[in-house]
């Protein structure tokens, strides 16, 4: 996937920064990039802690590496039998963190991750729906992971 360019103003209010400069995975850390894009008058409490990196690897590790997001799933039920409707939508609802967070998602208004989309896919080849789940469109964009 291609590179994407960044601002401060991409950055989740509340995500957190690495400001570890010795650190040797920070040339493709999402976490030390967008740091370098703070504000000087920002504070320190977003901050990851130095600790996070323990030789090599790092807990707060945020790849650079762009990600397919999709949103909507206006047809995602048009091949289910009535039986495992029920079943699915409530199985989903809880997926997606409850009845509000779901509509957001299924109207396309929050992106769905890669995380989700596979558990979503799971869910329906778990009732047989294997080839049949479909979302709206795709994006490709950051990925923000919270820690």
């Amino acid at each position: 996937m291609e590179e994407i360019n960044f601002s401060w103003k991409d950055v989740p209010e509340g995500w957190a920064l690495c400001f570890n400069q010795p650190c040797p995975l920070r040339d493709h850390c999402l976490r030390y990039q967008a740091g370098l894009l703070a504000p000087e008058s920002m504070t320190v409490s977003r901050c990851v802690t130095p600790r996070a990196l323990t030789g090599e690897k790092c807990k707060a590790y945020a790849s650079m590496e762009p990600v397919k997001f999709a949103r909507g799933f206006s047809t995602i039920y048009q091949n289910v039998l009535k039986r495992d409707y029920t079943s699915l939508r409530k199985y989903m609802t809880s997926l997606l963190s409850g009845k509000r967070y779901y509509y957001e998602y299924k109207r396309g208004e929050r992106a769905l991750s890669p995380e989700q989309q596979s558990d979503i896919k799971e869910l329906f080849g778990s009732f047989g729906y294997h080839d049949s789940v479909q979302f709206d469109k795709y994006e490709v964009s950051l990925h923000f992971p919270w820690i």
